[in-house]
């Protein structure tokens, strides 16, 4: 007697651990998934779930500036869309342009940045004298602006050098 129950506990173990899935959105837009059902919140159906495994060890890999990267070992499938080399060279010659008009604004805003926060550490309003933490908060401001526009300068002129 005893077998028989085990055996119907191990049925019915898969279907106490089955659980179902919920997408729930706030007033604000932010995206919540959970397993208990929300007031609002939609049931998610999920056919199969796929694995992807990741690269194992045995493949070659290649170092790219400091970084080890997976070297690709199969070649492109037959359906997948070719480009000849003119187009490709155009493609290549048009995000070079783009990414040095980028590089070219984002050097104006890095200066006009450094401009800004120069003649604010220089000058205070009337305002900022009798309230000193805005002063600090606007210089902080200032700063977070030429911080944000040093890395922009950064980020394009790797990719730039990347290109080359």
């Amino acid at each position: 007697m005893k077998p028989l129950y085990l055996l119907l506990a191990a049925l019915l173990l898969p279907a106490l651990a089955h659980a179902d899935i919920y997408k729930y959105v706030d007033e604000n837009g932010h995206v919540t998934f959970t397993n208990t059902p929300m007031k609002g919140a939609q049931r998610i159906y999920v056919d199969s779930i796929s694995v992807i495994p990741g690269p194992s060890s045995s493949k070659p890999r290649t170092k790219t500036a400091g970084t080890t990267t997976p070297r690709v070992s199969s070649p492109s499938p037959a359906d997948f869309p070719k480009v000849d080399a003119a187009t490709q060279k155009s493609r290549d010659s048009n995000r070079r342009q783009i990414l040095q008009d980028e590089l070219g604004s984002e050097k104006t805003a890095l200066a006009n940045a450094k401009q800004a926060l120069a003649d604010a550490e220089n000058t205070r309003t009337a305002e900022e004298k009798a309230n000193p933490q805005r002063y600090v908060e606007r210089l902080g401001r200032l700063r977070d602006a030429a911080v944000t526009h040093e890395k922009n300068v950064a980020a394009l002129t790797n990719e730039l050098n990347r290109l080359r």
